[in-house]
């Protein structure tokens, strides 16, 4: 009877983690599908996602079942979820829009590329932490070090917004340089 509700637990981080990653790896197939060369980065991390959650479900169920359940857990997988999934929209509206130009354009998915891959050895820190076999640690320590973990991720959620933000602001500012000079064109050309 005590294990009914472990397992459940259980059943619903596995179930969260495998849909937050079927949803990023759907999101960047069709992205790729569209053409989009800057979303291949995106496929190859979902897909490196896709196994490390795997691995980390299969090391997770020899570990015990405080650190099984721990709810930092499945939040660095989360996060690591919106980070990519904010690159992927980010990406793509500055990809299409006239203002962003080609070397700009490759400078900001050379800045995206070095986050992608920083909050992807997170994870590989997570899945190190839960597999019982990589290190003896105790429950507390493992739970200590997830907590670490998440808050590096969250760092680096914030640092990818921020990011993300800033690129917007520069594109909006080009564009709205480009509608001024237009208008000044055209007044003057009136004259």
């Amino acid at each position: 009877m005590v294990t009914a509700p472990v397992l459940e637990v259980q059943s619903g981080v596995q179930t969260g983690l495998q849909n937050t990653m079927k949803g990023l790896s759907k999101a960047a197939n069709v992205l790729v599908k569209a053409g989009v060369k800057e979303q291949e980065l995106t496929k190859v991390f979902s897909e490196k996602n896709l196994q490390l959650a795997k691995t980390w479900y299969d090391g997770l169920l020899q570990v015990s079942s405080a650190v099984r359940t721990y709810r930092r857990v499945q939040s660095v997988f989360e996060k690591q979820g919106r980070i990519i999934q904010t690159y992927s929209t980010a990406i793509e509206t500055l990809r299409q829009s006239p203002y962003v130009p080609p070397e700009q354009l490759s400078r900001m998915t050379s800045v995206y590329t070095k986050m992608l891959t920083e909050s992807a050895n997170t994870l590989s820190d997570l899945q190190t932490i839960v597999s019982p076999a990589m290190l003896k640690m105790t429950d507390a320590e493992r739970m200590r070090f997830i907590d670490k973990l998440d808050v590096k991720i969250s760092d680096q959620l914030g640092l990818i917004n921020y990011y993300t933000q800033r690129n917007f602001v520069q594109m909006h500012l080009a564009e709205q340089k480009a509608q001024d000079a237009q208008a000044l064109n055209a007044l003057m050309g009136a004259r």
